[in-house]
Formats: C-alpha cells, sequence, structure tokens
C-alpha cells in the first residue's frame, strides 16, 4: 500500500483519480484484510468482515474467525477513531442493517463513555 495516510490508519491506497475512494489496511478477520473507504463530507466504510455488525464493533467485540484478537480490536479503535473524526456510514458484509444504513445515510453515532460514580451505584 501506499504511505499515504487517512488518520487513523497509517497507509492509504487511492483507487480513484481524484483519491476520494481508499483502500485502508483492517488485518483482524484475516491478516491481509482490508476495507475501502469512500470520503466526502459524509464518507462511508465498506468493512468486509472487520465486525459482523454495527454493535459489535460499537462494543468493540470479536466475533466468528480471528487469528488475533488484539489485532482486531486495534483495527476497531482505529474505524471508531476515524467515525469521531468525520461523519461515517459503517458498512460491514454480514449486518443486515448495511443497506438501511446505506440508503438513510446514517452515520455512525458513537456516545462517551459513562462515568459512575459510587453515589450513582447506592
Amino acid at each position: 500500500m501506499e504511505k499515504r495516510r487517512l488518520a487513523p490508519f497509517d497507509q492509504s491506497m487511492p483507487l480513484t483519480q481524484r483519491g476520494d475512494v481508499l483502500i485502508v489496511p483492517t488485518p483482524g478477520h484475516t491478516p491481509h484484510h482490508i476495507s475501502v473507504v469512500v470520503t466526502g463530507a459524509l464518507s462511508f466504510f465498506l468493512a468486509g468482515d472487520t465486525s459482523y455488525n454495527q454493535e459489535l464493533l460499537i462494543e468493540r467485540k470479536v466475533d466468528g474467525v480471528s487469528p488475533d484478537e488484539d489485532v482486531s480490536r486495534a483495527t476497531m479503535e482505529r474505524i471508531l477513531q476515524l467515525a469521531k473524526e468525520r461523519p461515517l456510514v459503517y458498512l460491514p458484509s454480514h449486518d443486515s442493517s448495511s443497506a438501511e444504513r446505506l440508503r438513510q445515510e446514517a452515520p455512525l453515532l458513537l456516545e462517551p463513555k459513562r462515568q459512575y460514580s459510587h453515589a450513582m451505584c447506592v
């Protein structure tokens, strides 16, 4: 892959002359797994098998076949970081909701982690 950067990914490779469609490395499901990102005011992440669905990505749960769960989680963190930096529609291959998110152009919404205090648990 070309040493271009689409943060937080260290590398990317453009598929178009404009450079608005990119391949990024997303190891986890397989060591050389890749995904496609279409960049714009609203970006689209064609995730392949990075997770079975969006909920598992958000929960950072590794599913299915993964030779190294730490590598899978690191990839998930990069995807989530990208979603924090730009509006991003996440489209994994096996998610039955991907088509609807694409149709609605519904970006991945990340809620901040809740802070629990002792007083909340009493």
